[in-house]
């Protein structure tokens, strides 16, 4: 121990003189080696903390200015600053030495050759670093480094850029250091050509895209954007203060990816947030140049389960109508984000995102119908676990752009049993959702009345069938829909889950029926011409099969002559009793009519 604190002591020594009479490295060690004699161990340690300490100083030094706030490199004393620099150098490099003890020497050596204050300034900045940086820190920095060395499009990168800067930014760094599966890589070039964008899209055989003048894209095949944005000021730490939140204003050089230890740009205090779990506002501007960043602060909130500053909030709270100005398409995206979290709910309830909802929907949301269908989506207790499990599933599907779930996150929203027709629809539209999307809705919307009759109608002997083949795969929506609107009613509880377990008994039959007999078979067999007579009477063939009451051609054939029959028959019926009606009305008439004249 004693030897180590020797080997520090004698590292600052030597620091100190090669910024003081700027002198070399080497030189500085052969000096002080050749001078005096000193034990193997402290000249081993002491030659590895200052070449270490000068190799990496300019990140070093990056890491001592991010933490010393409100004070710069020049105005330290020389002594503190030096070190801090060997104490950063053997906290992020050397494992074998715990980081309280690295802490404690520097502490004490401070106190002996700096000031009265440099104990407690040298403690109170690398304490920071440790928490950061320690293996039991919520940020995950192995995750980081080795799912950066191993991603084979940067290595690609390092080697085409040559020495051209590039650098990796925002999401991609923030979702690693959270542990996270890295996504899309966002990278800032100094190239306004965009040599290196160009040369990776060609090596990798993928068209190079421009969204815009300074930006270049390439999409690759497994759904991933790399972009490449060109780099707006002299100094990268301004452009990367335009960004939104501190949290994705992280960079990395590309060229210290294989640094033993690697050194993170943070113009402000993007790493404290990571580790505190806040959404904080880069700049007051920053919701003014894209308003659209008002609902990402929410749905990042809700991804990664931050809270978000009140600074946020009160600004989204005073200008949300700025959310206009975002295109819908735009909007949507970032709201349907927002809805993939199973408790997307609970982000939602603040004033503040209640009122930039309204903003976007045109209506004040309905959150309780949405934080009861995430109930019943997660609870085990209200649907039973193999029913539940096969709703998971069908829910997962992809329609259109989006999966049913997210689909129907956003119907609860806006949903009412009573609105206007046509409104979910509408919704929908002004969202730019898909075709697809919104031919979803519209099912919903249109059959969720026939649903609501079943029920109604339940004293009698339960027939979903007519329902289960018009709203086909729709029927787990519009069920699910109808249980958050009647959520006090057990009686109803019991008769959708019966609907929906007869919905997934039949569903081949349903959504894939045999086809026992054709509508030209139909037309002959029956000597009637083609009219909407006969989809009719497919669709009564459909039902009578589901209710396995027929399960082959002929005995189809004789269903369809005996239901025209009885149909016939009841025609007849009602047309006698409409015509006895008839005469009936116009002897009143009559009646009345002599009754006046007298």
């Amino acid at each position: 121990m004693k030897n180590r604190r020797k080997a520090r002591e004698l590292a600052l020594q030597i620091l100190y003189q090669i910024e003081t009479r700027k002198t070399s490295t080497e030189e500085a060690l052969e000096v002080i080696f050749s001078r005096y004699r000193f034990k193997s161990e402290v000249k081993t340690f002491a030659e590895i903390l200052v070449r270490g300490s000068h190799h990496f100083i300019l990140p070093l030094n990056s890491l001592i200015k991010k933490y010393a706030k409100n004070w710069t490199l020049d105005r330290m004393a020389t002594v503190d600053r030096n070190i801090l620099r060997l104490t950063i150098y053997e906290l992020l490099f050397l494992e074998d030495v715990p980081p309280i003890v690295s802490i404690n020497e520097a502490v004490e050596i401070a106190k002996r050759y700096g000031t009265d204050d440099s104990g407690k300034f040298v403690n109170g900045i690398l304490d920071k670093i440790r928490k950061e940086r320690e293996s039991g820190s919520s940020l995950k920095w192995d995750h980081l480094r080795n799912a950066l060395r191993e991603d084979t499009h940067l290595k690609k990168l390092s080697k085409i850029k040559e020495k051209e800067k590039l650098w990796l930014v925002g999401g991609c760094l923030r979702n690693l250091l959270l542990g996270r599966e890295q996504n899309d890589l966002d990278l800032i070039t100094e190239d306004s050509d965009f040599k290196v964008a160009e040369l990776f899209a060609e090596r990798i055989k993928r068209p190079l895209i421009t969204p815009g003048p300074n930006l270049r894209r390439v999409a690759l095949p497994e759904g991933i954007f790399i972009d490449f944005s060109l780099k707006k000021y002299p100094s990268l730490e301004k452009d990367l203060l335009q960004r939104d939140f501190s949290i994705n204003s992280l960079a990395l050089d590309l060229d210290s990816l294989n640094l033993p230890f690697l050194f993170l740009i943070d113009p402000q205090t993007g790493l404290e947030d990571l580790m505190n779990k806040k959404i904080r506002l880069l700049s007051k501007d920053s919701f003014k140049s894209d308003p659209l960043r008002m609902l990402r602060a929410f749905r990042l909130a809700s991804h990664l389960n931050f809270t978000i500053e009140d600074k946020i909030t009160k600004f989204v709270k005073n200008k949300s109508s700025l959310i206009k100005e975002v295109a819908e398409e735009r909007i949507g995206n970032e709201l349907f984000l927002l809805l993939e979290n199973p408790l997307s709910c609970g982000y939602l309830e603040s004033s503040a995102a209640k009122t930039l909802l309204k903003q976007i929907l045109g209506r004040n949301p309905n959150l309780e119908s949405l934080k009861r269908l995430e109930d019943i989506l997660l609870s085990k207790k209200i649907i039973n676990k193999n029913l539940k499990k096969k709703i998971t599933a069908h829910l997962l599907e992809e329609k259109g752009t989006r999966i049913r779930r997210d689909l129907l996150k956003l119907v609860t929203l806006i949903f009412s049993p009573r609105q206007e027709k046509n409104s979910l629809s509408c919704i929908g539209k002004d969202l730019k959702l898909g075709r697809k999307d919104i031919e979803t809705i519209e099912r919903i919307e249109k059959l969720y009345p026939f649903l609501e009759k079943i029920v109604e109608n339940a004293k009698k002997p339960l027939d979903s069938i007519p329902f289960l083949i018009q709203a086909e795969k729709e029927t787990v929506e519009i069920c699910l829909l109808f249980l958050v609107s009647h959520w006090h009613q057990q009686n109803s509880l019991k008769l959708i889950i019966q609907i929906l377990e007869e919905y997934f008994q039949k569903s081949d039959l349903i959504l894939h029926p045999p086809g026992l007999i054709k509508g030209n078979d139909l037309m002959e067999i029956l000597n009637i011409p083609a009219t909407p007579y006969i989809s009719y009477l497919l669709d009564k063939i459909h039902q009578a099969q589901l209710k396995e009451e027929i399960k082959s051609k002929e005995e189809a054939i004789e269903y369809v002559k005996r239901l025209v029959s009885e149909e016939g028959e009841q025609r007849e019926i009602m047309t006698k009793r409409e015509m006895n009606l008839r005469i009936s009305k116009k002897r009143e008439r009559q009646q009345r009519s002599e009754l006046e004249k007298s």
